[in-house]
């Protein structure tokens, strides 16, 4: 593990490369969506829509931003006049596809079938604007692995895609690799994948946060690597926040108390609009059944904000809440928080069967 002399220059490396790295992003919406600053994203796309509303890259980026906040029906119409009006655009035309897919996701199995196909469709002329178009090839490489045949699923189209996917981007077509692999649950492929991106690119935060979640495993529990994994992540980009994530849950898990508060307060530094470090922290203190009064005070922490879309939600934050207080003794304020949880979200079922297992006392 690293040592606190270790830790403390990391920490200053981190603070330098945040400064660098916000300035950067700070006024480009693109940059921010696609580095999960969701609610950063918001306030400028907002600004752009007040003063070019039809504007196609304003209607692209709304409808990015609707997609991520789970309203796949309201961001399909956005990205079709965007794509409509520049029709040239191969990004925008697959944001179409996106928004089908998603759609295709959540629907009944008649209506998949047909949503499936344009999504298809809709993927396959994006490349045809850009064969270089790489969101298309990972989303074509997605759907040939998961659509059934009669759909027009292909194992063998998607290996063939992932290969071409090496040559435009070593990095991500290993990583595109590995998903294959791990879907057909050949651990060891996916690894090898995994390590091949890295090596191919280490200037990939994606590679090393891939590397670093795959040693969480419980099938691996490498939780050196896992932590060097993730500050390799930090180190090329400390404002996003997935490798926060995994050092929280490994402080948290490896009953780090020291390590676990100075990685909380460094992850708000770093990333002060999204307290989700603080949420997995208490979560898997909540999953090991340790310091549940900690746990509690991650998830109280977490709840003093908006949620960044995409992550953990508050629904989830008070069902958890409720269990960690319920450890306590606590059991009529646990009930409380469970049924606020289901106010919030009434089709959390996990969050259903711990009500009633409360009210039966």
């Amino acid at each position: 593990m690293l040592r606190p002399p270790t830790l403390r220059l990391a920490s200053l490396l981190l603070a330098l490369a945040f400064v660098s790295t916000a300035a950067l992003a700070a006024d480009d919406p693109l940059a921010l969506l696609d580095a999960g600053h969701f609610k950063r994203a918001r306030a400028l796309i907002e600004a752009r829509e007040a003063t070019s509303p039809d504007d196609p890259a304003t209607l692209y980026l709304r409808s990015r931003l609707t997609l991520q906040l789970g309203d796949a029906k309201a961001a399909l119409p956005l990205a079709e006049r965007a794509a409509a009006l520049a029709p040239r655009n191969a990004a925008y035309r697959y944001q179409v596809a996106g928004c089908v897919g998603s759609l295709a996701q959540h629907a009944g199995i008649l209506k998949q079938l047909g949503l499936a196909k344009r999504f298809k469709r809709e993927a396959e002329a994006a490349l045809a604007l850009d064969p270089r178009q790489i969101d298309a090839i990972e989303g074509l490489i997605q759907f040939y692995s998961q659509a059934p045949g009669i759909a027009g699923g292909s194992d063998k189209h998607a290996a063939a895609l992932a290969e071409t996917l090496v040559t435009l981007d070593a990095a991500r077509g290993r990583l595109a690799q590995a998903d294959l692999a791990f879907h057909d649950k050949q651990r060891a492929r996916g690894e090898e994948a995994l390590r091949q991106a890295v090596s191919a690119d280490p200037k990939s935060y994606a590679a090393h946060l891939a590397l670093a979640r795959f040693c969480l495993g419980d099938d691996q529990k490498k939780w050196d690597e896992a932590e060097q994994q993730a500050r390799a992540a930090l180190a090329i980009n400390p404002g996003r926040v997935g490798a926060w994530y995994v050092l929280a849950h490994l402080d948290a898990h490896l009953q780090r108390w020291d390590d676990l508060d100075r990685t909380l307060a460094e992850a708000e530094r770093a990333v002060p609009d999204n307290l989700g470090p603080c949420y997995q922290a208490a979560r898997t203190l909540l999953a090991d059944d340790h310091e549940p009064a900690r746990a509690e005070r991650g998830f109280r922490k977490f709840m003093t904000q908006e949620p960044e879309p995409g992550g953990p939600t508050l629904a989830h934050a008070h069902w958890r809440l409720g269990l960690a207080i319920e450890k306590q003794g606590r059991r009529a304020e646990a009930l409380q928080e469970v049924e606020t949880a289901l106010q919030l979200k009434p089709d959390l079922d996990d969050a259903k069967k711990d009500l009633k297992r409360l009210k039966r006392g």
